[in-house]
């Protein structure tokens, strides 16, 4: 009996080391852990794991999302109130729900499709793709969560990084499986074989066509977009100001103190004549324009740098809360607001709101939601535009991402493809402190700038603030928590990628497949009964 426990528990130990292991290798691939060199690597553990694939997947999963956002019991004990006991059960809530999308992938390729046995080239393709598919549909149901993609990881690689424009996230996230595939299989190969043959090269020429196409293709778009940005004149001087308000003083709206801190952001602007004044999400976080005290506080201060800027015509984008009476009710939008020459000519209402962060879930069915939420649910989902802006008497478009939205690829997709000339990206991330989410979220915004092919501005309330060119290279940056003001320069630029004038093709394609696959699987499994 006591040699039967001590062989479970190592048939236990041995089945459960191979997706754990992996779960912790995906997680240290993204910041701030940043072992970037793993991506190549991080699924071969589970790839060669023989334990129970729908086990297996979950335990990946759960392991992977619980590391990986840690950062939401941070959030949830110190700004929702909620006890630790109670916030690592609701991590733990959630990564079991993104896990289960794994289990099914790993149980149906495993047990069905039997894609690690006798390792080929199109089994490697059907597996990257079907993961692509995965992480859409999560993207897209039951509100959507797009955090942590594979892809984001190629945002180290700047010649891979390159191909985005084409294929976007989603293309990178098939390009890492699909490696990690490649990888499993030549090892597979040498251990079953233990030769070099005509028959081991044959197998590797899908492989390595792609890699080739995909390394040629990033090499001839970075010579091509680094003589472009040479050769376009056009440039504008940004000034990006990163208040370092903290959290607790935003959440009471410690309004004097935001207004002093950024007022003498805004001064310290005057000697470099910017273009563009950007501010962060929510910098002021009162009711614009219904306030009317601090409403008439903040255009004066806008006016009076606008006025000290002599010949200059800079226009200003700014954060705060809107208040609207629509039909009589008021609504709240999480706003920002451009100002030019004395007025302001346009808005943005954000359109995508945070989870539980910013709105709940069914909170109308299930009033007990709003006890988790970290703030109250009060505001309202805006409509999808761009923000025009004004300098020196030319317009310009530019696609506004408020925080969550910058995971959304489709977001701005469909605001590019509209004819903007910049993404500008405002955060508060204070809520995150120094965990790695801001690092993680900044990630995003260099696969963003690819995609669109646009100089890309994050500004953070604290966070991470900088500038990052068409190709995903970090032009400048802020640290964690620091008060400072940022300058640089951006181009504005007109031309559409094959991403944005298409979308999220190669996301719906593996959405598709994988749903046939699973119809397929089923189905015959229905047959056979």
């Amino acid at each position: 009996m006591k040699n039967l426990k001590l062989n479970l528990r190592k048939k236990i130990n041995k089945e459960l080391f191979g997706p754990l292991l992996s779960g912790i290798l995906f997680t240290l691939s993204f910041p701030k852990w940043n072992l970037h060199f793993l991506s190549w690597f991080f699924l071969l553990p589970l790839l060669f794991c023989r334990a129970n694939p729908w086990i297996s997947g979950l335990i990946f999963g759960w392991v992977h999302f619980s590391t990986l956002l840690y950062w939401l019991v941070y959030t949830m004990t110190k700004y929702g109130e909620l006890s630790l006991p109670f916030a690592l059960f609701l991590l733990s809530l959630l990564s079991l729900y993104l896990a289960f999308y794994y289990s099914w992938f790993w149980g149906i390729h495993s047990s069905f499709l039997k894609t690690f046995q006798n390792p080929g080239f199109l089994k490697g393709l059907s597996l990257a793709l079907s993961w692509v598919g995965l992480e859409y549909l999560r993207s897209k149901l039951f509100t959507g969560f797009p955090w942590g993609k594979a892809g984001y990881l190629l945002s180290n690689y700047l010649i891979f990084l390159q191909s985005a424009e084409i294929w976007g996230v989603w293309g990178l996230s098939f390009l890492v499986v699909l490696v990690n595939y490649w990888i499993y299989f030549l090892i597979w190969y040498f251990l079953n074989f233990k030769r070099i043959d005509l028959s081991f090269f044959k197998k590797q020429i899908g492989f390595l066509i792609i890699l080739i196409l995909v390394i040629g293709f990033g090499f001839w778009k970075k010579f091509s977009w680094e003589k472009n940005l040479k050769e376009n004149p056009k440039t504008l001087k940004v000034a990006l100001l990163q208040g370092n308000i903290p959290q607790e003083l935003k959440k009471i709206k410690e309004l004097d103190y935001s207004f002093k801190v950024y007022t003498e952001l805004s001064l310290k602007t005057l000697s470099l004549k910017p273009d563009l004044i950007l501010f962060p999400e929510t910098a002021f976080p009162f009711y614009f324009p219904y306030e009317r005290d601090y409403t008439l506080k903040l255009i004066k201060l806008l006016t009076e740098i606008e006025a000290q800027l002599f010949l200059k015509k800079p226009s200003f984008i700014v954060g705060t809360f809107r208040l609207s009476y629509t039909e009589r009710e008021p609504k709240i939008y999480n706003s920002l607001i451009t100002w030019n020459e004395g007025e302001i000519i346009d808005f943005y209402d954000k359109e995508k709101l945070v989870p539980f962060g910013e709105y709940v879930p069914l909170g109308k069915y299930f009033p007990f939601l709003k006890e988790i939420s970290v703030v109250s649910d009060v505001l309202k989902p805006g409509t999808s535009k761009n923000l025009t802006t004004k300098v020196n008497n030319f317009t310009y478009q530019i696609t506004p991402l408020i925080c969550f939205e910058s995971a959304f690829p489709e977001l701005l997709q469909k605001r590019v493809k509209e004819g903007s000339q910049l993404v500008f990206i405002a955060t508060n991330d204070a809520w995150f402190g120094k965990t790695s989410a801001p690092s993680q979220h900044f990630q995003m915004a260099q696969v963003r700038a690819v995609e669109a092919r646009r100089y890309t501005i994050q500004v953070a309330n604290t966070g991470i603030t900088g500038i990052i060119d068409p190709l995903g290279r970090v032009l400048i940056q802020s640290q964690l928590e620091e008060e400072v003001l940022l300058e640089g320069e951006v181009k504005p630029l007109s031309e559409l990628t094959y991403f944005v004038k298409y979308g999220n093709f190669w996301g719906l394609a593996g959405a598709i497949f994988w749903l046939l696959l699973l119809a397929i699987v089923l189905t015959k499994k229905l047959l056979i009964k």
